[in-house]
């Protein structure tokens, strides 16, 4: 089942269909930006599928005959994006369900090399296109925040458009210091919505050996988070760091910040068990936390507390 053989018809048409089905979503991707979140999501799952019927080695074949047909139909750019984000992806799905390794194992691993071919492609924009990418700053970054800031007279005027203007200069400083904790969240992301929409696709096919992450309810982040998360704001106020320092503790504690979101989401998804009337305003409180300050906090702070105290694993998720 795994071995690669030349002469096997079987999986010559298995990995036509794969390869034709990833084409057509690269297409509709492309061409329907409506639709291309998701679309672009499923890109991985007819990869991971073929490394698990025939093997790792058509996964590889196929992610190939991809970029070459993407290439000729979008341009080597477009190509290389998908390829180099959701071909790769798809072929690491393949080996973790292949091989039966632990989903967040799997999580992890689909992550990093989302990382590194976001990195990569920012590389070659910059170094072999000449493109400057937003993705690692530069003059890229530079323009939109021109943009915006051309833009604001339009709406304000005298003392108004000094404070949007330093409101934007604000803004634009933070979202380019916390942008790799933006490329690590995006890596993370992409690899678990691959996941969890592979989960729907191959249990609808009859697959229900792979590796599945545990419900939303019994969700528990790396408890060390915490302890980290305390050293970075002591260290911020006495050391009042500077330069490489101050970016790399902004973004750490960013990343803490939502990580304690993720354990409060867990948790209030857990929450119905003893409140049961918190069911019907699950989907609200989550959704205003993306919005308004305070739910964010309260999101944030019962992540906290019930990762400080095991609140929920104690009672054993019940």
């Amino acid at each position: 089942m795994g071995d690669f053989k030349a002469g096997s018809t079987n999986a010559v048409v298995l990995a036509g269909m794969c390869t034709a089905l990833a084409v057509v979503l690269s297409m509709i991707g492309l061409y329907m930006p409506l639709f291309s979140t998701i679309v672009f999501l499923l890109i991985p799952l007819p990869i991971a599928y073929l490394g698990m019927r025939e093997g790792i080695q058509w996964s590889v074949i196929v992610t190939s005959g991809i970029l070459i047909l993407d290439s000729v139909f979008f341009g080597i750019v477009s190509a290389a994006f998908l390829c180099a984000i959701f071909g790769i992806l798809g072929i690491v799905m393949g080996i973790c369900y292949k091989h039966k390794i632990a989903a967040w194992k799997a999580l992890i691993a689909g992550a990093v090399v989302v990382l590194i071919a976001l990195v990569a492609e920012g590389l070659a924009a910059l170094y072999v296109l000449g493109i400057s990418s937003p993705i690692l700053g530069g003059e890229g970054f530079t323009q939109m925040e021109q943009s915006m800031n051309e833009m604001l007279p339009s709406f304000y005027s005298g003392e108004a458009l000094t404070q949007a203007q330093e409101r934007v200069d604000v803004m634009m400083e933070s979202i380019r210091k916390s942008i790799p904790f933006a490329m690590v969240a995006a890596s993370f992301f992409y690899s678990w919505a691959s996941m969890t929409l592979g989960k729907m696709i191959f249990q609808k096919m009859g697959i229900k050996d792979i590796p599945m992450l545990p419900a939303l309810e019994r969700w528990e982040m790396p408890r060390p988070v915490l302890y980290v998360y305390i050293a970075v704001v002591v260290a911020g106020y006495f050391l009042k760091p500077q330069g490489m320092m101050d970016y790399v503790l902004y973004n750490v504690e960013v990343g803490c910040v939502l990580i304690f979101w993720l354990q409060g989401l867990a948790t209030l998804w857990w929450m119905p068990h003893k409140y049961p009337r918190v069911r019907p305003f699950r989907v609200l409180i989550v959704l205003l936390s993306f919005f308004v300050g305070l739910f964010q906090m309260m999101m944030v702070f019962l992540g906290m507390a019930d990762m400080a105290v095991n609140y929920r694993k104690k009672r054993n998720y019940q």
